[in-house]
């Protein structure tokens, strides 16, 4: 048999289902909406797809199956899921499993969450002596990083997706796992959707909306739990910082009140606009003149390449995944977020770059990298090559 009869024979063959595994749904959570995007994609392609979830949206085409774990406590919330998951998924007829939550029995893995032994390492730096002693004797770290260590070395594990640079690294430090297993394929956004126009569409009339002068400069920073995305450091340093700049908060965090305390006690008062989720970020980006992530731990943050992709500066810690993208259009706005006078500095530089009229377009360039058509080619590539093992 020639190469042309091999390949019209694997094209002739069906394809294995593939189950994606996620233990619960978030609205707004970025790995949310990859996955879906994803699954649509695998769909359009005829490919048989279902998901394995507590509280996922049906779908037409892709076939819900529902587990669920206890939910308390919460130290246990993950490990019971990915029992309850694994006896299910023994049950079933075979399939690519794909999990997105560390799960002993899949085939891919998809490090979403990055690596927990790594962002643990990371917040020690932000902690106290008394933090530090905590952490260490939380059930609930404890539980995650075990389940973390069984999903590394799980004999059924074929392939690990990590969604940034610093994600495989990681991976590979921490747990020893194969470098050619790792495979790095970033996370994407649609660069149609988010464009150079959102500023003439959108900037006139959120700012009026919200009273906001022209030129008041605006950083905006878009993430759910503060604490881990880097907020109360992000205030400190805009604080500092000349020309009064205001900060749009979007993102939910049940501690949202305590934030905004902080920042009246930092001299902010008004210029801190905690706005809560939203569904459509464009206006948003289109009226900002900055966005920023100085997350503590991060293992991508899509809304880096969305944000670049609209052609604001990005400003992200050393702890974001992003910062591989950042790195393309000026490495000296990926900071150290637990230093203020960096972040400061950070902070200040991008403001000043985001006032020059040739930044948008080069902003916009380096974002170009991210496209999510390019995501999910990669992702076939990879699980067709899985197919034929």
């Amino acid at each position: 048999m020639d190469l042309s009869q091999h390949n019209q024979r694997v094209q002739a063959e069906p394809k294995t289902p593939i189950l994606f595994v996620r233990q619960r749904y978030a609205p707004f959570g970025g790995g949310e909406i990859m996955l879906e995007n994803i699954m649509a994609a695998f769909a359009a392609r005829q490919r048989p797809v279902a998901v394995l979830s507590g509280d996922w949206p049906r779908y037409e085409g892709i076939e819900f199956i529902h587990c669920a774990g206890r939910r308390f406590p919460r130290s246990l919330r993950a490990t019971s899921f990915a029992r309850a998951a694994c006896r299910k998924i023994a049950e079933m007829p075979p399939a690519l499993v794909q999990s997105n939550d560390r799960l002993p029995c899949c085939d891919v893995f998809r490090a979403g969450e990055g690596v927990h032994a790594a962002y643990l390492a990371e917040r020690r730096r932000f902690e106290t002596r008394l933090g530090r002693a905590a952490t260490a004797l939380s059930p609930f770290h404890r539980q995650t990083l075990r389940l973390e260590r069984t999903t590394y070395a799980s004999p059924r594990l074929k392939a690990v997706i990590a969604i940034s640079k610093m994600v495989a690294e990681d991976i590979i430090r921490h747990y020893d796992y194969p470098a050619e297993r790792v495979h790095h394929v970033p996370n994407g956004v649609d660069l149609d959707r988010f464009n150079l126009e959102l500023r003439q569409q959108h900037r006139a009339a959120v700012r009026a909306q919200l009273d906001v002068d022209d030129n008041r400069p605006v950083v905006l920073f878009v993430g759910s739990g503060f604490a881990r995305k880097g907020l109360l450091p992000l205030m400190k340093a805009v604080a500092t910082l000349d020309g009064e700049p205001e900060v749009w908060v979007i993102g939910h965090d049940s501690r949202a009140n305590a934030f905004k305390q902080a920042g009246d006690r930092l001299g902010l008062g008004a210029r801190l606009r905690m706005l809560g989720p939203q569904k459509d970020m464009l206006p948003w980006y289109g009226a900002a003149d900055i966005a920023v992530l100085p997350s503590i731990y991060d293992p991508f943050g899509t809304v880096v390449i969305e944000a670049m992709a609209s052609g604001l500066p990005a400003v992200v810690s050393t702890g974001c995944g992003a910062r591989e993208l950042v790195d393309r259009f000026e490495p000296t706005l990926v900071c150290d977020a637990a230093s203020v006078n960096d972040l400061a500095a950070g902070l200040a530089r991008a403001l000043q770059l985001s006032s020059r009229p040739e930044t948008a377009a080069k902003v916009r360039a380096a974002a170009e990298h991210y496209d999510f058509n390019v995501m999910i080619r990669r992702m076939i590539a990879l699980y067709e090559s899985l197919d034929l093992r």
